[in-house]
């Protein structure tokens, strides 16, 4: 597949992204509609491909946390405020969603977001106010 691509839109390229655009749009169409495919039977992608009947959601709805967690959102540099004082990082992935936490004992808090675990951290060993401390995922 990719040696024809780049046949067909790549060699040489078009003049303008345009009409790159157009030549690429005119190699999907062609690829997946048109000709066939010896891997398919000689049936085209179009002919197999079967659409999902799962529905799409635009947006994913929020996710309610159990009472006995303490929930907090994560900010922009991918940490947690703990205490006011003190950052715990925990992923940048996660920027502006909300995570739970919950206390295990002796200053030991496990991190959650959703229903996945993401990690430990104790906040006896927090250090000084400027610097985040990472999740641990062993408490050994």
């Amino acid at each position: 597949m990719h040696r024809d691509l780049k046949a067909a839109c790549a060699k040489p390229s078009a003049f303008d992204l345009k009409a790159q655009q157009r030549r690429l749009n005119h190699f999907v169409k062609e690829y997946n509609n048109i000709r066939p495919h010896e891997a398919l039977d000689m049936k085209t992608p179009a002919d197999i491909h079967d659409y999902s009947t799962r529905p799409f959601p635009e947006r994913i709805p929020n996710f309610d946390y159990d009472t006995k967690y303490k929930v907090l959102k994560v900010t922009e540099s991918g940490a947690v405020r703990w205490k006011s004082y003190y950052w715990v990082y925990v992923s940048a992935a996660l920027k502006g969603k909300y995570v739970a936490i919950e206390d295990i004992g002796n200053g030991i808090w496990k991190v959650f977001y959703r229903n996945v675990f993401l990690g430990f951290f104790d906040q006896r060993n927090l250090r000084n106010k400027q610097e985040s401390t990472r999740l641990e995922t062993n408490l050994v």
